[in-house]
């Protein structure tokens, strides 16, 4: 006998004419988990870590447009556990606030701050930093270092580069010039006058 959960993964699979990949599935768990960053989520399914990939696509699963029918599972998910547990977020914002609010009247402060924490966290209000972005590692490369990388790009994915004619500009010289330097007709025109 199937689960329930299955049963509506495989509905949810027929009502957007999509199926459900493991990987998919994996993400929906973890990110109902709510023990990890949608990062963290994509990582654990399986998605690659590299250049921030995990990152992205785990952006790309939560937005319901993109991927309805990994929204609709995640909320098939979610119901499932409240059903199971009975616990819902509202409840669970709820029990936050009563524990911050006795810690405080209790005195222990830390306590209470950690619950408004983890209350802001579940609300939504606020993100998990401590993920690494990479996604402007290139800011910090030299241009011998980007060079290297695009050619070790290029052997590694030859499909994905064109080969046409391109020109060298050395831009040294035209970093110092001023591009729109008014004329001094021009500057005279902006000069408010009083008469």
């Amino acid at each position: 006998m199937k689960r329930r959960i299955d049963a509506k993964a495989e509905e949810i699979e027929e009502a957007h004419g999509r199926k459900l990949t493991n990987r998919q599935k994996m993400f929906a768990r973890h990110f109902v988990d709510g023990t990890h960053s949608n990062a963290e989520c994509a990582r654990l399914a399986g998605y690659s870590d590299k250049n921030g990939i995990a990152k992205i696509q785990a952006h790309k699963l939560l937005n319901a447009s993109d991927f309805p029918h990994v929204s609709e599972y995640i909320s098939e998910l979610r119901e499932d556990r409240e059903r199971k547990y009975v616990v819902t977020l509202m409840g669970q914002l709820k029990r936050l606030r009563d524990l911050s609010m006795n810690a405080e009247e209790a005195g222990q402060f830390s306590a209470a701050i950690n619950a408004e924490k983890t209350r802001s966290a579940l609300g939504g209000l606020t993100t998990d930093r401590r993920e690494t972005n990479h996604f402007h590692a290139i800011e910090n490369m030299s241009r011998d270092e980007i060079e290297t990388r695009l050619s070790e790009l290029r052997k590694s994915h030859p499909g994905v580069f064109l080969d046409a004619d391109y020109e060298v500009v050395d831009d040294t010289e035209a970093r110092d010039i001023n591009v729109e330097q008014p004329s001094v007709e021009s500057t005279q025109e902006l000069e408010h006058h009083t008469d």
